[in-house]
């Protein structure tokens, strides 16, 4: 992007703050929230900082791309997420309850960001629930 505004800004924001509460929903952490501050670099629109609970840490979303940036912040929340469940999350189990494994977000991501099992892309950030519905399984 050559230039950014504040309508780009917005945009940024709602894309990756709807995909992140949609996938953390239930995952014990405050709902995420996404804000401008131009005092990370002192650039309009430059810094996203995304806000949950007491975590703040900043999105490169010029740099990287909105995609880039959920990646990103699905990395860090699932960290505070394992850290407030006290246990791996997200991980599916089957009808049995039988685990099939704990998803990951890759920190970076060369296209769409997705969630992996066992390192094979199991679906974009955003859609994890409906996903793991669609599979016949439930997270744990």
């Amino acid at each position: 992007m050559d230039t950014w505004t504040e309508s780009d800004a917005g945009a940024a924001r709602a894309f990756v703050a709807d995909r992140l509460n949609a996938d953390f929903a239930g995952a014990g952490l405050q709902k995420v929230e996404i804000r401008v501050d131009p005092a990370w670099t002192g650039t309009l629109g430059g810094d996203l900082i995304l806000v949950s609970g007491g975590h703040e840490f900043p999105l490169d979303v010029r740099g990287g791309g909105v995609e880039q940036a959920c990646a990103f912040a699905a990395f860090q929340l699932q960290d505070d997420a394992m850290g407030e469940l006290n246990r791996p999350w997200p991980e599916p189990t089957n009808s049995a309850g039988d685990s099939v494994g704990v998803l990951t977000a890759p920190a970076e991501v060369d296209g769409v960001a997705v969630w992996e099992l066992a390192g094979k892309p199991f679906c974009a950030i955003g859609h994890l629930h409906r996903a793991v519905e669609a599979a016949g399984w439930r997270i744990k």
